[in-house]
């Protein structure tokens, strides 16, 4: 038995002894009518016993849901549509309140825009880094012809150099000599067939023309005749100092040729380096077009925020604003709750090592008189509260229906058993705010007596006070028990 039981029974005792002894003060004197036997009645009788039983102490606490959300605005706007009230059933994904996001749809619009030129932008630098590739390629292609031909122009002047160093040689000399007589062949040659023609001119059995071509061909030959000669007298006197030296020149011109070919080569494959810079310019463009992608899709993500949403399946407990209002960024606009509902007690830290998760308790809801709920344990905050030494116990409660938040609920906790003096709930009655019994005393009669009561326990309750072990009460049917009459045990 706990000290509050104790205490209870010391203070119910004594009103109990009082009553009964202001009634023992208050029996009138003893009628002739009363020596007469009393009246005889059968019931059903208890003898008391201590019985060892587990105790249950209640501890209070308030319903409340399993999830609760105060919904807001992420931006400013004027409100343009509340869909629900309080107490409406709401699904997770629901519109609830729509804010004006006009502007939030200009930003998507311009954020589009972005990132479509960022798109040209790529194609742009791909097609100039392609062309570049392109003309970068047939510079060097062309550098190095020009390399090529000048490596030959130079092999040419060598050549030259090397033979007008070395003089004219003995083939050479009897090569002039042969053209020279073909040379002369050739004009005597010229000179029969023109004498020849001149008189079958002049005896009209050629045209005049016919003369023309011969005479033609007779100079011809008299300018092959001396240009043989010329080549003959070179061939024997050999190169002169200025064909050597201008044979030097024409190699020193081939040599600086070819270094003029080499470095346009090397600009050449300079400019190449062009296409690196373009393929920069590519990998800038790309980046530019993923920062326009993303900051159109904030903008996408900012224009969502002009609705606000429901969070889960639930209820709506509170609404706080109106069309037309302004809302701001933080300020509450809804109050929602969903899931389960359960019972949040404070429980004292002597009762804890008795509960743990999952731990089931029978739960009362003033609401709801007369109607146990199931509770289990589905969090102990583990930190407790240092002035009242007592803990938050959260208990998960069975669905039932007439549950609300804010509700003032018990859950009842057991204890460990101790012997309790325990009649049946039906043993006992209230009657102006006192609770009664038969008790039958030693000749079986009937007496009202008064006694103080403490939990229950199923079907029956705890007597902290007004009965003891031994005495017998009147249970089951007493309609037709009063006071005096005696009983007689069925």
């Amino acid at each position: 038995m706990t000290n509050v039981s104790r205490k209870w029974k010391l203070g119910m005792v004594v009103p109990a002894a009082v009553a009964m002894g202001m009634a023992g003060c208050t029996r009138s004197e003893p009628s002739p009518r009363q020596e007469e036997p009393p009246k005889v009645v059968g019931a059903q009788v208890l003898e008391i016993g201590n019985r060892s039983a587990a105790g249950r102490y209640p501890v209070s606490g308030t319903i409340k849901s399993v999830l609760n959300a105060t919904l807001s605005s992420k931006v400013m706007g004027r409100v343009v549509e509340v869909a629900v009230r309080e107490g409406d059933e709401i699904r997770q994904g629901q519109s609830l309140v729509r804010i004006d996001s006009r502007e939030l749809a200009s930003a998507v619009e311009m954020a589009d825009a972005s990132y479509r030129a960022s798109v040209v932008g790529v194609g742009s630098a791909r097609t100039a880094a392609a062309m570049e590739s392109k003309s970068s390629t047939a510079r060097i292609v062309q550098a190095e012809s020009q390399v090529a031909q000048a490596r030959a122009a130079l092999a040419g002047a060598e050549a030259r150099r090397d033979l007008a160093r070395a003089g004219s040689r003995t083939q050479e000399v009897a090569q002039a000599q042969i053209s020279v007589a073909q040379a002369d062949s050739s004009l005597k040659l010229a000179k029969l067939e023109l004498d020849r023609t001149a008189r079958l001119v002049q005896e009209g059995a050629l045209a005049r023309r016919e003369l023309d071509l011969a005479q033609n061909r007779y100079e011809l030959a008299e300018g092959n005749l001396a240009a043989a000669k010329q080549a003959e007298s070179t061939a024997r006197e050999g190169s002169r100092v200025q064909e050597i030296r201008a044979a030097e020149q024409a190699v020193e011109q081939a040599t600086a040729s070819l270094r003029q070919a080499r470095a346009g080569v090397l600009q050449a494959r300079a400019a190449s380096m062009q296409v690196d810079v373009r393929r920069k310019d590519i990998e800038l463009a790309n980046a530019q077009t993923q920062q326009s992608a993303a900051a159109a899709r904030a903008a996408r993500v900012g224009l969502s925020y002009g609705v606000v949403a429901s969070p889960f399946n639930g209820r709506v407990v509170g609404r706080l604003v109106d069309p037309g209002s302004m809302a701001s960024p933080g300020v509450p606009l809804l109050l929602v709750e969903g899931g389960v509902y359960r019972l949040e007690a404070v429980v004292p830290e002597r009762l804890l090592a008795g509960l743990s998760k999952g731990t089931t308790a029978s739960v009362e809801i003033d609401a709801l008189p007369g109607r146990t709920i199931s509770g289990t344990v589905s969090e102990i905050v583990p930190q407790g509260d240092p002035a009242s030494h007592s803990f938050l116990v959260k208990y998960s409660l069975s669905p039932a229906p007439g549950i609300r938040s804010g509700m003032f609920g018990r859950a009842f906790l057991r204890t460990a058993a101790t012997n309790r003096v325990l009649i049946p709930k039906s043993a006992t009655w209230l009657r102006e705010g006192l609770n009664y019994v038969f008790a039958l005393n030693k000749e079986g009669i009937a007496r009202l007596r008064i006694v103080t009561l403490g939990g229950a326990f199923d079907d029956q309750v705890e007597v902290l006070s007004g009965l003891g072990n031994g005495d017998r009460i009147v249970v089951g049917d007493r309609s037709k028990i009063e006071d005096g009459v005696k009983v007689e045990a069925n």
